[in-house]
């Protein structure tokens, strides 16, 4: 049994380092000879080094000679020690290493409200896409009308918003998403509904109360230039859909949002050849403000799932 001649001091350095790698390699390999391509040192150099480690540590690890090569007990037990210590050393280098280059932080998105029973709207898609690349990431989502969205992005509130278009703010950059098609509905308890959709009568029509989206006031008046006004509003679609089910307003709502929403009573559109309409969705983001990672990581997955360019 070899004798420990010099207590080992258990401060390493980067030679130390070397050692241990030097012997963990040779030790694996199953001896000398085996090694030396993987090192890329000559047969005396790993002999003189391994020597050296035994020397440093005051322990035999290994027998070499015409037998061939085998550990000694205590070149086991230190083996398995260098392999624990080696992992830990090459984890700690990774984490490290992630500190500098691992996406974290916050990203801040902006949507309207009733998006997510539309099929062309992918932002969960995108989302999951993102959070798997950059799962430190905390997701924040604002719902509000779109001049809202806007304005927080401009303000840097908001790393990007998915909103309906009404007037492009200078300073922001829109890009083409999808488009939703919008009708006008009645309830079941209103005096047009047995005439829906096609058969309205004009006169009857022209009585109709109408309630709009505060938010989409241009674009509906367009729609309803015959002479419907609006005598009620709501901030979002929720609010509009619950004055349709009053069965006393008629207003606009998507045709999506309709389909896969359960209603207290059953919608119909009113004259869709007439008053359907179609409404662009578009990414608003900051012109030329720089962009965090997180809002990168975010934008590209974003670019391949609607096939963008992001590019300003």
């Amino acid at each position: 049994m070899s004798r420990r001649t010099t207590p080992f001091t258990g401060n390493l350095g980067d030679v130390d380092l070397r050692l241990l790698r030097l012997f963990a390699t040779v030790a694996e390999a199953g001896g000398f000879t085996a090694a030396e391509a993987e090192l890329q040192v000559g047969l005396s150099t790993i002999s003189k080094q391994l020597k050296a480690l035994e020397t440093r540590l005051g322990v035999s690890l290994c027998r070499r000679g015409r037998s061939g090569f085998a550990l000694t007990d205590q070149g086991r037990l230190v083996l398995t020690e260098v392999r624990q210590l080696l992992g830990a050393i090459d984890g700690f280098r990774e984490r490290m290493n992630n500190i500098h280059t691992e996406i974290a932080g916050e990203l801040n998105l902006g949507v309207i409200d009733t998006l997510v029973t539309d099929p062309n709207f992918r932002l969960p898609h995108i989302l999951a896409a993102a959070k798997r690349r950059a799962p430190r990431v905390q997701v924040n989502i604002s719902v509000d009308p779109p001049n809202l969205l806007e304005k927080a992005v401009v303000e840097e509130r908001l790393h990007a918003a998915i909103v309906s278009v009404r007037q492009r703010l200078q300073g922001l950059h829109y890009r083409f998403l999808y488009a939703e098609q919008n009708n006008l509905y009645c309830a079941e308890t209103h005096p047009l509904y047995r005439y829906c959709p096609g058969d309205v009568p004009v006169e009857m029509l022209m009585d109709c109360e109408v309630v709009g989206r505060s938010y989409a006031e241009q674009d509906e008046a367009r729609q309803l230039a015959s002479g419907l006004v609006r005598t009620a509003t709501a901030n979002d679609v929720e609010g509009v859909a619950m004055l349709v089910l009053t069965g006393r307003y008629i207003g606009y709502l998507p045709d999506h949002y309709v389909r896969a929403t359960r209603f207290a009573l059953p919608l119909r559109p009113v004259l869709p050849e007439r008053f359907g309409y179609a409404v662009e969705f578009e990414l608003a983001t900051r012109a030329r403000a720089p962009t965090s990672p997180s809002a990168l990581n975010f934008l590209s997955e974003l670019a391949r799932e609607y096939s963008v360019v992001m590019g300003v």
